[in-house]
């Protein structure tokens, strides 16, 4: 009688295990879409350039004493940021709208208002 509650359970488990494998391969195989495909290729690219960036200023920052040591550096990045972007739109790898540069200057200034109610 045990052989055959176990003989159940396993073939429940590899029917459950089955299905959901299969699941899992059709997101990793499914195609991205065109747009999924820009947006992936244009993160990478910032990552990569930001994180040189931050391999050359790294000692610099250590040395640095902040009062707001995680703000500070969120700004620093920030900005690093908005510098990469700028160099891939002259670089022809991406077109920024005046809008699109808008909206990010928007949401430092926007920060920083909110940063400075809190300090007050």
């Amino acid at each position: 009688m045990k052989n055959t509650t176990q003989t159940q359970t396993i073939t429940v488990l590899e029917k459950q295990i089955t299905e959901k494998s299969n699941k899992t391969l059709y997101l990793v195989l499914r195609q991205k879409g065109f747009a999924d495909e820009i947006i992936e290729k244009i993160n990478k690219e910032v990552e990569k350039r930001l994180e040189s960036i931050l391999n050359k200023k790294i000692h610099k920052l250590e040395n640095m004493h902040f009062d707001n040591p995680e703000e500070s550096l969120e700004c620093f990045l920030l900005k690093q940021v908005i510098k990469i972007l700028d160099d891939m739109q002259k670089e022809k790898l991406l077109n920024i709208s005046e809008e699109d540069k808008k909206i990010i200057f928007d949401i430092l200034n926007n920060k920083d208002i909110k940063n400075k109610e809190k300090d007050q």
